[in-house]
């Protein structure tokens, strides 16, 4: 097992970038920002979080599920944190958002083309199986002519993806996805970059794609598009079906889909009913060479008695929790009637649900306790309870907007404010040129999508607030609103949120108006049609210096490379639908260096430096992760039963104080080496 020696010089050259150097030696001026700037522009000015009310379904809806509040976000982080919850007992939901909750990794983090349409692309073109990427590789775009949209150079361009390990292919043959080196399985990488799980609760929907729904049914991602989930009830005595529908909880419906997702989490078939059986027999410890029966909760990692959820619970210096099983925890959160019950239910081979007294031995059925049986219920709430406690609100940012928060303060004039708090008066003049309201060819207009304190209109808020909710018409296209195509990539290598599924469109223009557009939407003539396809969640930016690499696809590893795309406008030009329906692109800002670097410092200043070290609320449990496998793409180590051996990297625990950076993408551990 391999420890993580954390270099801080690492972290603070990595913080010290050209924009501070830039800010240190001009005179700090941009002359494209208007003196002063215009009202609109003040009156849009992203402001300070803390005043932005944390997004969920409300107290009184939670009380039909939960009894015990902060005991549910205790179970929350305990499940989240958990290697326990993979199938190879290795894997965690915290597995790919152990750093400001996001992934730094950069060996074995290569995917190929998996979303392409109309057939998937299994062919490598950056690295493969094991690669370790060194930074030669971004962009992963590349441009016929260097710096100018439009068409991709064929020979150098790649649509592989920078994203997460996660299991290898827990069933028996050869991986038919290709994640395997001289015929050993090694961990399958999933097909999107990971999102920061940090300040998630502010999304209107999860997932770049939007299919985790911002209603909660009890059982899967699918919301009211699946109209056959429901958990059970005891009524009466009885059990009952119940129909969930919580809103503003997509994060519960994001937390049910990874843990039984063959590329993220599960072996093939495995359902939530399967995990928490798993969890009461302790099958899943040997990966790390200790070998229990039962399964207390963090069974196999320690976790710091000043954490600030779970410290009550830490056995330090031993491993997991002192309460004895997530069941026991289960009970204590949830009302009674959600798990409490002499019957099970009896589930067929064809998914036939029935209430029977006791188990049989027919191996056609599978029959759960109620506590089992509603399991995704229970992870879903407890995970989006503990993540609602993930907010960074306190960036040098935020305290600046804090102390000026009206649009009329001259503090926020960068050219009469010489040295304001918190931010240099550099990355004061790279918020007005991120701020950019103009409708024009060559303006920015960054927050018109990154909008206000969440910085993504696609929040719980902005979609609220909004006359149609989550449709809006922009520019003559029909489009979700907070999901954009923005020419990062031809639309046929992902469809994003323009996708189907066996339930329909994951899109909800195209479910409210399934046949075509209508001429007129939202005020405005719809002069092009659906803007849907190759769109994607709008990410908020807050900690996005800590979060390379950047976009749906990795496709740059520096905040200014993703700045410069956003200067020249994106990088596929023209842009449309797969039936060649026009999409309206970004404007060209073509931005200076000074201009780019003072944004890239704007940015900087979003950084929180709880989650930075880890502190609470951030601090969390000792974790170890799968960094790739001993050799690199071309040779494997053997491990057991098929399967390249893995390179385990400890993550120490952090309690309330925090601890040590870790080091970012590229860097340290999780750079070549």
């Amino acid at each position: 097992m391999k420890t993580a020696h954390v270099s801080l010089g690492l972290v603070i050259l990595s913080v010290l970038s050209t924009s501070t150097i830039q800010a240190l030696t001009g005179d700090g001026t941009i002359p494209r920002v208007v003196n002063p700037p215009a009202t609109s522009d003040l009156t849009n000015l992203p402001g300070d979080l803390r005043a932005v009310p944390v997004p969920g379904p409300g107290d009184q809806a939670l009380t039909e599920y939960v009894k015990d509040k902060q005991t549910a976000i205790a179970l929350g982080k305990a499940l989240f944190w958990d290697m326990q919850i993979g199938s190879d007992g290795v894997q965690a939901c915290a597995s790919c958002h152990f750093r400001a909750g996001a992934d730094p990794r950069s060996k074995n983090q290569l995917s190929p083309g998996l979303k392409h349409v109309p057939q998937q692309d299994l062919t490598f073109k950056t690295g493969g199986p094991n690669y370790q990427l060194t930074g030669s590789e971004f962009p992963l775009t590349r441009l016929a002519i260097a710096g100018q949209r439009g068409a991709l150079d064929s020979a150098t361009d790649s649509n592989d993806v920078v994203s997460s390990q996660g299991v290898p292919f827990l069933d028996r043959g050869p991986d038919p996805l290709g994640f395997h080196v001289n015929r050993l399985k090694t961990r399958r990488v999933e097909p999107r970059n990971t999102p920061s799980v940090i300040n998630a609760v502010f999304n209107h929907r999860q997932f770049w794609d939007g299919r985790a729904e911002n209603i909660f049914n009890g059982v899967n991602p699918l919301g009211a598009r699946d109209p056959e989930a429901r958990v059970m009830a005891s009524i009466g005595g009885s059990l009952a079906e119940v129909q969930v529908a919580l809103v503003n909880s997509s994060l519960a419906s994001q937390a049910v889909g990874p843990i039984v997702s063959e590329i993220e989490m599960a072996a093939p078939g495995r359902t939530a009913q399967d995990i928490v059986r798993d969890l009461r027999k302790g099958k899943h410890s040997r990966r790390l060479g200790r070998r229990v029966h039962g399964s207390r909760p963090l069974q196999q990692q320690l976790v710091d008695p000043s954490d600030s959820v779970l410290g009550p619970l830490s056995r330090y210096p031993e491993r997991g929790l002192r309460v004895k099983s997530y069941n026991a925890m289960i009970r204590t959160a949830f009302q009674e009637k959600y798990w409490q019950s002499e019957k099970f239910v009896q589930v067929a081979e064809d998914g036939t649900v029935s209430i029977v007294d006791q188990r049989d031995r027919n191996p056609d059925t599978d029959e759960y306790t109620l506590l089992e049986y509603n399991f995704a219920l229970f992870f879903g709430l407890a995970v989006q309870l503990y993540e609602a406690t993930l907010v960074s609100d306190d960036t040098p940012w935020d305290r600046f907007r804090r102390e000026h928060p009206s649009a009329t303060d001259p503090a926020l004039n960068p050219w009469t404010n010489q040295n304001p708090n918190h931010i240099t008066r550099f990355a004061l003049f790279g918020a007005h040129l991120f701020n950019d309201r103009t409708r024009g060819p060559n303006n920015l207009r960054c927050s018109n999508c990154h909008e206000s304190a969440e910085l993504t209109d696609a929040s719980v808020r902005r979609i609220g607030l909004a006359a149609n909710g989550p449709v809006r018409n922009r520019d003559g296209n029909i489009i979700d609103k907070g999901f954009n195509n923005i020419g990062l990539r031809p639309t046929e290598d992902d469809l994003g949120v323009g996708a189907s599924d066996a339930f329909g469109p994951l899109s909800h223009s195209k479910r409210l108006f399934p046949d075509s557009p209508p001429a007129s939407f939202d005020g405005a003539a719809v002069t092009k049609g659906f803007g849907l396809e190759g769109a994607f969640k709008i990410p908020s930016l807050r900690n996005v210096a800590l979060t390379a690499p950047y976009f749906h696809n990795g496709d740059t590893h520096s905040l200014r490379e993703a700045v410069l795309f956003y200067s020249r406008g994106g990088n596929v030009a023209p842009i449309a639908q797969i039936d060649g329906t026009p999409i309206e692109p970004l404007g060209i800002a073509n931005m200076t260096s000074d201009e780019a670097d003072a944004v890239v410092a704007w940015l900087e200043a979003l950084t929180d430096e709880r989650v930075r070290i880890a502190s609470a609320p951030f601090d969390h449990p000792q974790l170890f992760v799968p960094n790739g496998h001993p050799g690199n793409q071309g040779g494997v180590e053997r491990g057991k039963q098929g399967f390249a051996k893995d390179d385990l990297v400890e993550i120490p625990m952090t309690g309330a104080a925090g601890g040590p950076p870790l080091p970012g993408f590229l860097e340290g551990v999780f750079g070549p080496h």
